[in-house]
């Protein structure tokens, strides 16, 4: 489905859930894949090192957050990680700050809309994980 860039008003941060270490953007590709989602789910992978791989195409509406209807308005960034148990590097947080910055800018998106996946009204999930979710905090102020 296309997502027109009228409709962005959100980003929503994940964790892969998986290790940091780990865990790739073409693993997780694979496995939205084999789930029948055509792609992976996001539209940025930021991997374990701190690379930023592109997912979908901002204009391609993802499939990561269900809840709320949320993927038909935002953009999706996933950290490779699980969040509960470990803590993001500090290459992955420069990325995530960097990649932020550059879409609430593109999007006009306020602060205050970057949200963790568990933050949507609606979602049943632990995601992006403690320690994640306590650097989103922290940079929306």
């Amino acid at each position: 489905m296309r997502l027109p860039p009228e409709n962005v008003k959100y980003i929503i941060v994940h964790q892969s859930a998986t290790p940091r270490i780990s865990t790739t953007f073409e693993g997780i590709k694979r496995y939205h894949v084999n789930l029948g989602w055509g792609n992976i789910a996001y539209h940025y992978f930021i991997s374990g090192d701190g690379r930023i791989k592109k997912g979908r195409s901002d204009r391609t509406q993802g499939t990561h957050t269900k809840a709320s209807g949320m993927s038909a308005r935002s953009l999706g960034v996933c950290l490779a990680g699980n969040f509960d148990t470990e803590k993001p590097s500090g290459p992955q947080l420069a990325s995530l700050k960097r990649t932020l910055r550059g879409l609430m800018a593109k999007y006009k998106i306020p602060p205050q809309n970057v949200l963790g996946h568990l933050e949507v009204t609606g979602a049943v999930t632990l995601c992006p994980g403690e320690s994640l979710l306590d650097w989103i905090d922290a940079f929306r102020k």
